[in-house]
C-alpha cells in the first residue's frame, strides 16, 4: 500500500480533507456574496442598476457607474449629474420615453452618450421601468445602464454629438415639449461654404479636419444647456434650440457664424479660413414632425447659400412658399409620368467652328412633352429633378435617346450633359454599356459634358469617370468652365478634350472689360493643355468677333442657331 509522509495517513485521506476544506471555503464565499449577487452579475456584464427617486432627484446605484464608464468627477448622485455628462439635448428624447411612451406600458429604453474623463464619449443604453403613485405621477424609475456601440459615424463616438436618428428623436420631443408649453423651439441647419474648394485645394483629410473643428466651435457656442447638436450629413450640422424665438435665432446665428470665421482653422495642411451658412425654422409653428422640420431647414439652407457666403435664411411658411413646394411636387409627378410614358425628347443646338461658321456638332438638350403636345423647356423641370433626386433617371434617358440619334445618322456628332449626381453612377455606366455596346463608331462621335463643380466635387470619382469615358472612345468636356474652382491643378488632373466657357461670362462681353480679361485668362489656361475652347451663349456678331480674337475655337448660342426639335438628318 502506498502511504504518504503526512503522519502516515493514506493519500486518499488527505484528498478527502482538502476537498472538504475547499467545499467549506466555497460555501463561505457564497454566503458572503449572497447580498451582492446582483452587483456581481452586473459587473460581469458591463452594466449597473439604479433606483431614481424623482421627488428629490436622488439615485442609489447597484454597481459603480463612475468606474464602469470612466466618468469624471464624483459618483453621480442624481439624474441631474447624469444629464450634465450628456451632450445638450440628449435628455429630450429620453424624457419623452420616460414621461410619454412609458405612460402606456411603464417601460422604456433609449441610447445616449456620456462624457468620459478623457473628454470623449461612451455609448450608453438605458433601460428601465417607471413606478407611479396613486395620483398617476412618476415616483420612482428603476433601470440599468450598459455600454453599447455607436453607429457607423466615428465622429459621433469621438464627440458625443447626436447622429441623424437621435437628432430626429430630439426634434420630435422638442416639438411636443414646445407645443404643450405654448412656447417655441428652433431648428438650424448649418453647412460650410465652398467646402468643395477646400477639398480641392487641400485634400479630403484637411476638409474632414475643417468639418470637425467647425462642429466643435458650433458646440462651444451652444454651451451645456443651449440645445442639441448633431452631424446629419457630410457637411451638414443640425442645431436644436429650446426656448428660442425668431429674434433669438438671428442673434444666435450671428454668434455661430462669428465663432467659425473669427479665426483660421488649424489643420495638418495649414491654416484654413471657413464660413458657414444657416437655414432655420421655428418649432412647432414651422413643422409638426422631425421629417418635415429637416426638409424645411434644408430648404432654408439652400436659400441661404443661394444668397452667397455666410448667410442666414429663416423658413417662412408663407402661401407663396407652400405654392412653390406644391409646384415642385407636381413637376416631380410629371417627370415620373413622362419617364414611364416616354415623353422626353431631344432638342439639337448647333456648335459651329469659330473660323468657318460651319456646324460641326450639336448639343442634345432635353425637353418634356405635355399631354397636349406642347414642350416644357429644361429650365422648368431640371432644378426640381435635381432637388427631388430624379435627375439620374433623366440623365440615363437622355443618353439612350442620344445614342439612338447617333445610330440613326452616321455623320452626327452629339454632346450630352451629365449631372453631378450621375458622375460615376453605376447605373448610368450600365446604361452606357447597354446603349453603346462597345461600338467605337458611336462613342467616337459622343462628347460627355460634366459641369466643373460636379467633376471636382469628389475629384477621385471625377478622375475615374473621365478615364472610363476616354477609355470607351468618348470625348469629355467641362461645362460651365470658370463658374467653379478653375485651377491649373484641376486641368492637369483631369484628362479632358474640351472646355466650354460659362455663358454668364460671354453674355454682353463686348461691353464688359472685366469679363474680357477673365475669358482671356481662361482661354490661356485651356490652351496650356491643348484643350479645345467652346464659348456658350454667343448672342451677336460683335461677341463672336471678340471671342474669336481671344482664342475661342467654337461657338454655341442663339446667334448661330436656337435648339430645334427637328433632327438634323430630317432638315431640308
Amino acid at each position: 500500500m502506498v502511504r504518504s509522509s503526512n503522519g502516515g495517513k493514506p493519500w486518499w485521506g488527505v484528498k478527502d480533507v482538502l476537498v472538504n476544506q475547499a467545499a467549506a471555503a466555497i460555501g463561505a464565499l457564497k454566503t458572503a456574496a449572497e447580498p451582492h449577487w446582483a452587483a456581481l452579475a452586473l459587473l460581469g456584464s458591463s452594466a449597473c442598476a439604479y433606483d431614481w427617486i424623482v421627488a428629490d432627484d436622488t439615485i442609489e446605484w447597484l454597481g459603480n457607474p463612475k468606474e464602469l464608464f470612466d466618468l469624471p468627477g464624483a459618483m453621480p448622485a442624481s439624474r441631474a449629474d447624469i444629464v450634465a455628462l450628456m451632450r445638450p439635448g440628449a435628455r429630450l428624447p429620453l424624457d419623452k420615453m420616460i414621461y410619454t411612451e412609458a405612460g402606456a406600458r411603464e417601460m422604456f429604453s433609449g441610447r445616449y452618450a456620456l462624457r468620459t474623463v478623457s473628454g470623449e464619449y461612451v455609448g450608453i443604453e438605458d433601460r428601465g421601468i417607471v413606478m407611479r403613485g396613486a395620483d398617476g405621477r412618476i415616483e420612482r424609475v428603476i433601470g440599468s445602464l450598459a455600454k453599447t456601440q455607436f453607429g457607423p459615424d466615428t465622429q459621433t463616438e469621438k464627440t458625443g454629438h447626436l447622429d441623424r436618428a437621435q437628432m430626429r428623436d430630439a426634434i420630435d420631443a422638442a416639438i411636443d415639449w414646445a407645443a404643450s408649453g405654448e412656447t417655441e423651439a428652433a431648428l438650424l441647419m448649418a453647412s460650410i461654404d465652398g467646402l468643395g474648394a477646400i477639398n480641392d485645394a487641400y485634400g479630403l483629410d484637411v476638409a474632414d479636419e475643417v468639418i470637425a473643428e467647425t462642429t466643435k466651435r458650433l458646440g462651444a457656442v451652444l454651451g451645456q444647456d443651449g440645445g442639441a447638436l448633431g452631424r446629419v450629413g457630410g457637411n451638414k450640422v443640425a442645431i436644436l434650440l429650446l426656448d428660442c424665438h425668431r429674434d433669438t435665432i438671428k442673434t444666435l446665428s450671428a454668434k455661430l457664424r462669428d465663432a467659425v470665421q473669427e479665426s483660421m482653422i488649424p489643420t495638418s495642411g495649414g491654416a484654413v479660413a471657413a464660413t458657414i451658412s444657416l437655414g432655420a425654422l421655428s418649432l412647432p409653428s414651422g413643422a409638426a414632425t422631425s421629417e418635415v422640420a429637416f426638409r424645411r431647414a434644408e430648404d432654408a439652407l439652400s436659400e441661404a447659400k443661394r444668397l452667397g457666403r455666410s448667410n442666414l435664411s429663416i423658413y417662412d411658411a408663407s402661401p407663396e412658399r407652400e405654392a412653390a413646394r406644391r409646384r415642385k411636387a407636381d413637376i416631380g409627378t410629371q417627370i415620373i409620368a413622362g419617364l414611364r410614358a416616354d415623353l422626353f425628347r431631344i432638342a439639337y443646338q448647333p456648335i459651329v467652328c469659330a473660323r468657318t461658321g460651319r456646324v460641326e456638332s450639336y448639343e442634345a438638350l432635353v425637353r418634356m412633352l405635355r399631354p397636349d403636345g406642347t414642350l416644357v423647356p429644361a429650365g422648368d423641370f431640371i432644378p426640381a429633378a435635381e432637388e427631388l433626386g430624379l435627375v439620374r433617371d433623366l440623365d440615363r434617358r437622355v443618353l439612350e435617346l442620344s445614342v439612338i440619334a447617333l445610330k440613326r445618322s452616321p455623320s452626327l456628332k452629339l454632346a450630352v450633359n451629365v449631372s453631378g449626381m450621375s458622375v460615376g453612377d453605376e447605373v448610368w455606366i450600365q446604361t452606357f454599356h447597354a446603349s453603346c455596346a462597345g461600338d467605337r463608331s458611336l462613342t467616337a462621335r459622343l462628347t460627355i459634358e460634366v459641369t466643373e463643380t460636379a467633376a471636382l466635387h469628389d475629384i477621385e470619382d471625377g478622375i475615374r469617370f473621365v478615364k472610363f469615358l476616354r477609355g470607351e472612345g468618348c470625348r469629355v468636356a467641362i461645362d460651365d468652365f470658370g463658374a467653379g474652382y478653375t485651377s491649373f491643378r484641376n486641368l492637369q488632373t483631369l484628362d479632358l478634350n474640351c472646355v466650354k466657357i460659362d455663358g454668364s461670362f460671354v453674355k454682353g462681353i463686348a461691353q464688359r472689360p472685366d469679363n474680357q480679361a477673365f475669358v482671356r485668362t481662361l482661354v490661356s489656361l485651356a490652351k496650356t493643355f491643348n484643350l479645345e475652347v467652346v464659348a456658350e451663349w454667343v448672342g451677336s456678331k460683335e461677341e463672336a468677333t471678340l471671342l474669336r480674337a481671344l482664342g475661342a475655337d467654337k461657338f454655341q448660342g442663339f446667334f448661330f442657331g436656337a435648339p430645334e426639335m427637328t433632327p438634323p438628318w430630317d432638315r431640308r
